[in-house]
């Protein structure tokens, strides 16, 4: 592969960070496992508002585990893609009789040099380039670092009505658009392995904050409202204020006795030694701060 070529063409993953939905895509019926969706999220970011219509879509290897945060090879990528290609949407329709069945992608290729190239099916062009009726925006920064596939698909079906505060799902409604298996058709399950957990990771990595309530017939769930409001202690944000406001303090010291700062390129590092902290070193320590954000941020304030 020309280099030079790749630099002219490529889709540059790792400068976007917005994807934009048409309505009808975020209350699509599909299910995918957490490294399906993640590829939709990242190859989302590649399509400007201006465009008009999809193009050929090339990144690396390396530009994808950039953007996901974790690492691929060409067999885990070609597995995961032949597994999308047998997962198509269910779209909603206005008639309910009717039904319309898309794939997410018409092609991938891959040149054996490290460029793959790919584009999304053109069924979807309404849904997703220049987008008509209501648009929902998300910030990938906030869905990747969710590990659950569900608290992703969640998180965006409560994005579209953030504005309203409030979203109400019949339970067989939502089992029904998240295609959940079996194994959590019953009501328990679902709760503990799917609403429960949507709701601890969006309030933990994203810009909303959300509550969920029950409407119960005769001791059956039946209904569940998810309340909404704006997020101001998500990771995200919490990763912002620190590394504008307070670089190259001590900042948290780990059971191991180590001692973690901020630089100003907003990296986290050992005080000791000011060795930087890998990628996902970094993300669990972050984590792990947010988790005592509290203690963090008075510990701050004292210092001033």
């Amino acid at each position: 592969m020309d280099k030079k070529s790749y630099m002219k063409n490529n889709t540059n993953l790792t400068e976007r960070n917005y994807t934009r939905q048409q309505s009808v895509i975020i209350n699509a019926r599909y299910a995918l496992t957490r490294a399906e969706i993640d590829i939709i999220l990242v190859l989302l970011t590649a399509i400007h508002k201006e465009d008009k219509d999809f193009k050929d879509y090339k990144f690396t290897i390396k530009d994808l585990e950039l953007k996901t945060g974790r690492q691929w090879n060409s067999k885990q990528l070609k597995d995961t893609v032949k597994s999308l290609f047998g997962k198509p949407l269910e779209l909603p329709k206005e008639n309910e009789e009717g039904w319309q069945i898309v794939g997410w992608f018409s092609y991938f290729d891959y040149d054996g040099s490290g460029l793959i190239t790919c584009r999304f099916d053109k069924a979807l062009k309404p849904y997703l380039v220049d987008i008509q009726g209501r648009m929902i925006l998300g910030d990938v920064r906030h869905l990747l670092p969710m590990k659950s596939s569900y608290s992703k698909r969640v998180y965006l079906l409560l994005k579209e009505y953030s504005k309203f505060g409030v979203r109400k799902f019949k339970v067989e409604e939502l089992m029904e658009i998240l295609k959940v298996p079996k194994s959590l058709k019953v009501y328990a399950d679902f709760k503990r392995k799917v609403l429960l957990r949507a709701e601890q990771d969006i309030n933990k990595f994203t810009d909303l904050k959300v509550s969920l309530d029950e409407k119960k017939v005769r001791r059956k769930v039946t209904e569940i409202t998810f309340h909404i409001k704006k997020n101001d202690e998500d990771l995200k944000t919490f990763i912002e204020h620190i590394r504008e406001n307070h670089t190259n303090v001590l900042l948290w010291t780990t059971k191991n006795k180590i001692e973690i700062q901020c630089s100003e390129h907003g990296l986290l590092y050992n005080k000791k030694n000011n060795k930087t902290f890998d990628k996902e070193t970094a993300q669990k320590l972050w984590e792990e701060m947010h988790k005592h954000r509290k203690i963090v941020l008075r510990s701050q304030v004292s210092l001033f």
